[in-house]
């Protein structure tokens, strides 16, 4: 009853007209490189200072959906991720287009962002204070331990090489440490450089691993780049696609990954600080070990874009329930919504259930709409978007460059970020040169800070002892996960490599 109230409230000419314009905002801002769901958020929310709580908070969440789902336009058209959070639908996304099949790959990337964030949704309305107070038992302890699994996940996106993937995955930590250690205020490995004090910022990093690195590649192989690409648009103006560009069949066998990913999303998105730019990489990492088939991934299979955009988009649903349940961000982009609460005199938590029922229930079912409408603006766009690939190479390349430049420029509006990410751009490029993949160096760079952080607190707490966090049984389940997953990684690397002495030995 309090849900159907809350639809009444957000029904009006003008919020309605907010929720259509904030997800279509966040869906351009998603799709252009470096500019992230947060990045949206932030130049949007003076736009909310004159408006009713109801018309502003509606208005962010639907920036913040489009924003997350708006990535995978970029990451399955060009190959590069739009958002932190669609580094996963790259790996099968981008080969689809490249095969001919750019529309029915965003199509499936559509449709199961709509259901990763209508099941989250659900969740939010119904479990959400009770999941809530869950994710609050959490010490130091249960985050050390539950990070420390999801960076176990990287031996899974290593495709099928454990000691690269773990070389990657440690490249990616030792980047982490540079700058201010955050519970000392200490500068570390900063070099004598004032601009490192921060550390390196996420986004050019991210841009220049996997857009600058993948432009360079295509301009030492110019011609033959632009052959692929000519061959890649005729393919994709022969195969048209109906509806999603999935048959029943299809989405039944894709039903276990769905809701795998959808509560994988939702778990990570309620623990704090993590969010949707881990959860899509952890979800295609879980989806690939139980594959029947892990050897496809990569190469443009379905599943990899199911696993990554049902697990990001769920994610948000995650973060809106620690926000709303307990006034804590659940991710970077949550932390600007909690602004615009602050902007209007609120403080989300469990006193504005009992006190503002009202405006809770209008956000569950502006949340609710927000999905709706990103589904119907996204699908009915999949054939302008389509028509990227269309677009000749010698054109669209400095577009990119030129949407790369902003992207990192706009993340602190330092000069010194481009830098940041030419440089990550030749690391990518060289990691590429040796088969090393990229993706553990991302989930490193960005997990690092969480694991050592919650480490070293763990340790203030026990005076240094490791034993209180093992007599912990949520850390224990974690633990055991994490041991299980190593031993499971190194039995499938013996297993392939005896496969492969067979198979030589027979030949």
């Amino acid at each position: 009853m309090q849900l159907i109230s809350g639809f009444i409230s957000i029904f009006h000419p003008l919020t309605l007209a907010l929720i259509v314009g904030g997800v279509i905002a966040g869906i351009i801002f998603g799709a252009i490189p470096g500019i992230s769901a947060f990045t949206a958020l932030a130049i949007m929310m003076p736009l909310t200072f004159a408006m009713d709580p109801i018309n502003g908070i509606s208005f962010l969440i639907a920036v913040y959906v489009g924003g997350v789902s708006g990535g995978l336009i970029s990451a399955i058209l060009l190959g590069i991720p739009g958002t932190p959070s669609s580094i996963a639908t790259c790996f099968d996304g981008y080969p689809m287009a490249q095969k001919g099949e750019a529309k029915k790959a965003m199509g499936i990337g559509v449709l199961y962002s709509f259901l990763g964030g209508t099941f989250s949704a659900i969740v939010l309305v119904f479990l959400g204070p009770l999941i809530a107070m869950v994710a609050l038992q959490f010490s130091p302890y249960e985050y050390f331990a539950v990070i420390l699994f999801a960076l176990t996940t990287v031996s899974s996106l290593a495709e099928g090489d454990l000691v690269r993937g773990l070389l990657s995955c440690l490249l990616g930590v030792s980047l982490a440490f540079v700058g201010m250690d955050k519970l000392s205020a200490y500068t570390r490995f900063t070099m004598g450089i004032n601009d490192l004090g921060n550390g390196f910022s996420l986004v050019p990093l991210l841009i220049g691993v996997f857009a600058v690195s993948q432009i360079m590649g295509a301009a030492k192989n110019r011609c033959k780049e632009k052959e692929k690409q000519e061959n890649v648009q005729e393919k994709v103006e022969q195969r048209k696609v109906k509806g999603f560009g999935i048959s029943m069949r299809e989405f039944i066998d894709e039903g276990y990954n769905a809701i795998s990913s959808a509560l994988i999303g939702l778990v990570i998105g309620i623990l704090p600080g993590i969010g949707g730019n881990v959860s899509n990489l952890v979800s295609y990492a879980y989806v690939k070990k139980h594959s029947k088939h892990p050897e496809k991934f990569g190469t443009g299979i379905m599943s990899g874009i199911v696993a990554s955009e049902t697990s990001n988009n769920a994610a948000v649903g995650g973060a809106l329930i620690i926000l709303l349940t307990l006034g804590i961000p659940g991710d970077n982009a949550t932390s600007m919504i909690l602004a615009g609460f602050q902007l209007h005199g609120l403080a989300p938590g469990p006193l504005l259930f009992s006190t503002g029922s009202a405006l809770i229930y209008g956000i569950f079912a502006a949340f609710i709409l927000a999905n709706v409408v990103m589904l119907i603006t996204e699908f009915y766009g999949l054939p302008i978007f389509a028509k990227v690939l269309s677009i000749r190479t010698e054109i669209l390349m400095p577009m990119v460059i030129a949407a790369c430049f902003v992207g990192s420029f706009s993340s602190n509006s330092r000069i010194f970020d481009i830098l940041v990410m030419v440089i990550f751009g030749f690391i990518g490029y060289i990691m590429k040169k040796f088969k090393l993949p990229l993706a553990p160096m991302v989930v490193g760079f960005i997990l690092a800070p969480l694991l050592e952080e919650n480490l070293r607190r763990s340790l203030m707490r026990t005076g240094g002892s490791i034993m209180p966090i093992l007599a912990s049984p949520l850390a224990d389940v974690f633990l055991i996960l994490t041991v299980v997953m190593v031993v499971l990684a190194i039995r499938g690397e013996i297993k392939d490599s005896k496969k492969k002495d067979t198979a030589e030995a027979t030949a």
